[in-house]
């Protein structure tokens, strides 16, 4: 693994994601989670499919190293964060799950939520 800023390494293997998702649900254990609901896209697909914040974390609790799609890469609009994508399959429908990972002590924020727009890559899958 190649280290980036924030002791985030970058994703090489199975491994790596494995490694990725154990930091973001530990950071979640020690500091919280912070959902973007109010988002419209969110908001929208969340009413959609009825999905509560209890099934949110239960999904983000069953996510698994197969599920990583991509990152960690810098957050656009917050520089000392990064952001990793992961993929869930929920009745069928393909969910696009966004987290924003900022430094120790900082919840974790989920910013997006909701039904992929497009087919989404799993390398290691």
């Amino acid at each position: 693994m190649t280290g980036i800023p924030n002791g985030i390494a970058k994703v090489r293997s199975i491994k790596d994601a494995e490694a990725l998702l154990n930091k973001i649900k530990d950071s979640i254990a020690a500091n919280g989670l912070v959902f973007m609901n109010q988002r419209r896209k969110n908001t929208q697909a969340l009413a959609d499919l009825g999905i509560t914040v209890e099934i949110q974390k239960k999904i983000i609790n069953d996510l698994e190293a197969t599920d990583y799609c991509g990152g960690p890469e810098k957050d656009e609009k917050y520089p000392w964060k990064e952001v990793a994508i992961f993929g869930y399959d929920f009745r069928g429908i393909e969910l696009y799950i966004k987290f924003s990972i900022g430094l120790d002590g900082m919840a974790v924020v989920c910013l997006s939520f909701h039904e992929s727009e497009h087919p989404m890559r799993y390398p290691f899958n």
